[in-house]
């Protein structure tokens, strides 16, 4: 049996034993699969964090969320600003295995260096903001090595039947 998008996702995941909370949802209405990652940081002693709506940590720790999602730039009506990253395919084709396994290579990195800097952001009061940065020249760049280096498989992932 052929994994779909969300199967393959899911799968990927459990076998390189991401580091990092994580959550694959299926928005049927919208087109759209989005994988939630979600990492946590404990603050410094007498330490007072707002998120971006204004909410304040109540513990001794904050957690800090981000989105990548993948759509279709035909049916999908999402907010590309919503998401650390969001990448386009066609529902009708799919999208190619390899470029699954080079987003979730690079996200691994991403979200690596984003625990490492929530963690700073946490402990030190100088820093005012903290965010999470897809890192774009890194994916290019594993795309083309695994190209290079025959790891990247061409067949295509299928989008969800309903």
């Amino acid at each position: 049996m052929n994994k779909d998008m969300i199967d393959y996702l899911v799968a990927t995941l459990e076998e390189n034993e991401a580091s990092f909370d994580w959550e694959v949802n299926w928005n049927k209405r919208q087109h759209v699969i989005e994988l939630f990652v979600t990492i946590y940081a404990e603050t410094a002693d007498d330490m007072v964090i707002s998120d971006v709506e204004g909410t304040v940590n109540e513990e001794e720790g904050i957690q800090f969320e981000d989105v990548i999602c993948f759509y279709d730039p035909e049916k999908s009506k999402i907010l590309l600003d919503d998401y650390l990253k969001a990448f386009p395919f066609s529902i009708k084709k799919g999208i190619e295995q390899g470029f699954l396994d080079a987003v979730i290579k690079v996200l691994r990195l991403v979200v690596s260096e984003g625990q490492t800097n929530l963690t700073e952001f946490a402990q030190d009061p100088e820093i005012e903001t903290f965010e999470m940065n897809w890192q774009e020249e890194n994916f290019n760049q594993t795309i083309e090595t695994m190209k290079a280096t025959n790891h990247y498989e061409t067949n295509l992932v299928t989008y969800p039947k309903f």
